[in-house]
């Protein structure tokens, strides 16, 4: 996994899930305003964490923990219960990767956007490329 590419090859591979084709997707904090109230349902992806180490002494490799948190935003006007759905329809796109654990968050109502937000992170471990 290359650090800098991360979060688009994470985007892409969600937009390539034809599960995901109605539900917006997006990095978290991109540059632009924020909306007030949500109208569909969006995924905002960002990093949370990494942590890695060289594999070896005198090794140029690196191995390590590398934490996403994809919060997921489901307009008030529609079921909460779709958080589930979709965190499932997350799993199986990630299926490939290697996910060392994946943690989700009690529910809440996020009251800028009118929405349920359910939080959660994947962790993956894998070869980190840095340069």
């Amino acid at each position: 996994m290359r650090i800098e590419n991360v979060l688009d090859d994470m985007v892409d591979m969600i937009k390539a899930d034809t599960y995901f084709s109605n539900i917006r997707v997006i990095k978290a904090y991109p540059c632009s305003t924020a909306p007030t109230h949500l109208a569909d349902e969006t995924i905002a992806i960002g990093i949370d964490k990494i942590s890695f180490s060289s594999m070896s002494v005198d090794e140029s490799s690196r191995e390590g923990d590398i934490a996403v948190f994809i919060d997921i935003f489901i307009p008030l006007k529609l079921s909460s219960s779709r958080a589930s759905d979709i965190l499932s329809g997350l799993c199986r796109c990630f299926r490939d990767l290697h996910v060392l654990s994946v943690r989700a968050d009690r529910m809440t109502v996020h009251v800028d956007t009118a929405a349920y937000l359910l939080r959660t992170v994947f962790t993956f471990n894998n070869e980190i490329e840095v340069v």
